[in-house]
This record gives C-alpha cells, sequence and structure tokens, in this order.
C-alpha cells in the first residue's frame, strides 16, 4: 500500500519540489508571491541567471529555519519501487508574499490584527485519482505545522479556473476540505480562513532557544 507523508522542505528536497499544473511554470524559479512585478515562468534551461534564480528562491524558502521552520512542505508518495514527490505548498508571514498583501488589501472586512499568515501555493502532481485528498492532507500538514509555531490564523487566496488547479494556490474545495471557510470575496476570487489555537510546541522552542543561546565558550571569548 502506498504511503503519503509530508515533510519541510530543505536544501536536498528543494529540488523534488514538482511540476506545477501551469505549462512553463517552475516553482523552483517563481517570484510571483514574491514580487508585484514577478512572474511563474521559468527561465530556458540555459539561461544564464537560472541558477541565480534557483539560489534565490531556495535561499527565502529557507530563510524562516533560523526563527520557526520553513516557509514550504512537500507530499511524499512512497510504494514498493520508488519514493516521490507529488505535491507542494508555499506558505508564510503576510509580509513575505507582498502579491498576497496586495489582494487581501482589497477586503477591509478581514481581521487586521494578528496579520495572518498565507498559503500563496498548493500544487498535486495529476498522477492517479486522489489529488483532491492529496492536496487538503497537505493543507492540514502545514496548519498542524503552523500550530506549533504559534501562528493564529491562515489564509489563501485561489481563483476559480476551468482547470481547478492551474492558478498557483490550488482548488478551493481542498482549502474547504482542509477546515478553511470561505471568509471574503466571491466565487471567482475568494478568500479562505482557517482559524489555528497557536498552542506553541514547548519542546520545539525550547530547542530553539537552546539553538541560539552561546555557549560558555562564547561567552568567555
Amino acid at each position: 500500500m502506498d504511503e503519503l507523508t509530508f515533510e519541510l522542505i530543505d536544501e536536498r528536497s528543494f529540488d523534488d519540489i514538482p511540476a506545477p499544473a501551469q505549462p512553463g511554470a517552475r516553482c523552483q524559479t517563481c517570484d510571483y508571491w514574491e514580487r508585484l512585478d514577478g512572474g511563474r515562468d521559468g527561465p530556458q534551461a540555459d539561461a544564464r541567471n537560472a541558477d541565480a534564480l534557483a539560489g534565490g528562491k531556495r535561499q527565502r524558502l529557507l530563510a524562516g529555519r533560523g526563527v520557526s521552520g520553513a516557509y514550504a512542505m512537500l507530499a511524499y508518495r512512497t510504494d514498493a519501487v520508488q519514493r516521490l514527490a507529488i505535491g507542494y505548498a508555499q506558505f508564510g508571514p503576510l509580509s513575505a508574499y507582498p502579491r498576497a498583501q496586495s489582494i487581501r488589501d482589497r477586503y477591509p472586512q478581514l481581521p487586521e490584527s494578528p496579520a495572518p499568515w498565507v498559503v500563496t501555493c498548493l500544487q498535486v502532481s495529476p498522477e492517479g485519482d486522489d489529488r483532491a485528498r492529496v492536496g487538503a492532507g497537505l493543507l492540514e500538514a502545514v496548519c498542524a505545522d503552523l500550530d506549533r509555531r504559534g501562528i493564529i490564523a491562515v489564509e489563501a487566496y485561489p481563483e476559480a479556473a476551468n482547470d481547478e488547479w492551474l492558478p498557483s494556490p490550488g482548488p478551493s474545495s481542498a482549502y474547504e476540505a482542509a477546515g478553511f471557510e470561505h471568509a471574503a470575496g466571491d466565487d471567482r476570487f475568494p478568500v479562505y480562513r482557517r482559524e489555528l489555537t497557536g498552542e506553541t510546541d514547548p519542546e520545539a522552542w525550547s530547542g530553539l532557544l537552546r539553538a541560539s543561546k552561546p555557549s560558555d565558550d562564547e561567552d568567555d571569548g
């Protein structure tokens, strides 16, 4: 029986990110949400800036590790033959994604404080007949991880389309299945929101504090 697991991204798994539904797009170089003038299209394989774009994206996704954790998660399917990444979610604080902030500003009825974290991308490979289940499971795993980080609420801004996986946030149905509620907007441009407990994992924070505390040797120096 196939096993489905979810893991935060790291340096080694960055290249495992599966291809998104939009033809020509590449998650490893996309800056659509990080820049108002950004885009999803990947560079040509021989483009001089291809490595630099990928390096910048990797750095952004891993930027939160020194505080609470990476800004992306992968879904892996393991069977008797292989272990393959089939799903990808990108998320983070609202301040990290100017395009998300621009969208949210259109809905003044949304709570202003505390600022939510946002899921900007949800992509699942089309192979198999459980795409929706994988997407909802990945969102559940993301929310569970953010809950442990003390995050209070998570939002997403999907778009209606003939191919519901074509927009980078993925389909509204996946968010509904993962406990998100339609908080604002219409069916074409909805805002989905899920409240979290915000109860941090004390063991996780204890480890973080220990890691950031100078050693006795450093104090003596």
